[in-house]
């Protein structure tokens, strides 16, 4: 004789699941949206969101483990029970030494608490009652057994199956009545009880580790974004203040010359990194937000003025790592200059300021 005690087949808990998914949609836009991304981020309320959404993934990977883990499995006198928490712990029917059972009321109790805060007057009066019949005359009953003074589980028949079938044989065991497959003689193996297995917790570890990741990606996914493309490389630049050229070249390299034409001294020279576009923006307002200007801010400047728009915004970094000048090498150690404005006239003039000196500069592509 074989069967299972578990959960029913519940449509709640695709309810449930549901609205996780919904939840966690609902937080990762509202973390998103324009309007809030950018104080989110500079209070770091952003990371108590997706703590939010860490705990939905909790209650949806849940879900399915609380639906599918059996509370008790029956083989015969042989008996695996599964708190829903704890380690499986395998034993035969003869250790089962006693039962309590008792109503199950929690649902109407639960009913009542609630009515009595929120409903009050009458509706909640007949919530009360109908609590108070259901302990007199309880639909559900909820059964515990112990090994000893050892509590093995409780189970319910409400949303359980076979819940009264395992309780029948345990109530004809304590009886005194013949137990199933009596006459069969047993190995030494299969009257010592099993060792506890550790696949709830390795389970549990499991979906852990899952939720953590699921958690990290959904962090750093609208912090990265898409790379932009490098417009830059391959480009040369003259300033129109003072004449002096800026070149940019495939492999991420830059030199400055004072002047067009000398490139063996007054330069400074290193490494860039590009960014034009919303991926603008956002470089501005993670990778730089030491200068604390939001992207609401730069919104309001390019509502402002007609020939600027979020795709021509353009934000980028030099990593200055030599700065000749007379002849002699100025810098020490590598520094950082970082600059942001907008790319114009079809992508042919840099209109960019120097976010440390508050210096602007306008430059003509050659």
């Amino acid at each position: 004789m074989s069967f299972e005690v578990r959960k029913k087949k519940n449509p709640g808990m695709i309810v449930v699941r549901v609205l996780c998914v919904l939840m966690i949609a609902a937080i990762v836009w509202f973390i998103n949206w324009d309007l809030m991304r950018d104080a989110l981020r500079q209070e770091g309320l952003d990371i108590i969101f997706m703590g939010f959404v860490g705990i939905f993934l909790l209650f949806f990977v849940g879900s399915f483990y609380v639906q599918r883990r059996p509370r008790i499995e029956v083989n015969g006198q042989h008996i695996a029970i599964y708190p829903l928490w704890r380690p499986s712990k395998k034993i035969t029917l003869r250790e089962i030494t006693s039962r309590k059972a008792e109503g199950d009321t929690s649902g109407e109790q639960l009913d009542a608490a609630i009515g009595g805060m929120l409903l009050g007057g009458m509706p909640a009066y007949a919530l009360q009652q109908r609590y108070s019949d259901a302990l007199q005359s309880p639909k559900e009953m909820s059964y515990t057994y112990y090994s000893g003074d050892t509590k093995l589980i409780t189970v319910s028949t409400k949303g359980m199956e076979n819940v009264e079938r395992f309780d029948n044989m345990v109530v004809d065991k304590l009886e005194g009545k013949p137990l199933p497959g009596a006459g069969v003689k047993m190995t030494a193996e299969e009257v010592e009880p099993a060792e506890k297995t550790k696949l709830p917790l390795i389970f549990a570890g499991l979906a852990g580790v899952v939720c953590l990741v699921a958690v990290i990606v959904i962090v750093l996914i609208p912090r990265t974004g898409t790379r932009s493309p490098d417009l830059l490389a391959g480009t040369s630049w003259i300033a129109a203040n003072d004449g002096s050229q800026w070149v940019f070249r495939e492999d991420q390299t830059f030199h400055w010359y004072q002047t067009k034409g000398e490139t063996d001294d007054n330069y400074f020279a290193g490494t860039y990194e590009f960014h034009i576009g919303q991926d603008a923006l956002d470089y501005l307002t993670t990778e730089l937000s030491r200068y604390a200007v939001t992207e609401r801010e730069m919104r309001d400047v390019i509502s402002r003025v007609p020939e600027y728009t979020v795709d021509n915004f353009v934000c980028f970094s030099c990593v200055n790592q030599s700065f000749m000048l007379n002849g002699q090498e100025q810098l020490s150690e590598e520094n950082v200059s970082s600059y942001f404005g907008f790319l114009l006239l079809d992508g042919t003039y840099l209109d960019i300021a120097n976010m440390t000196t508050g210096t602007y500069y306008g430059f003509m592509k050659e």
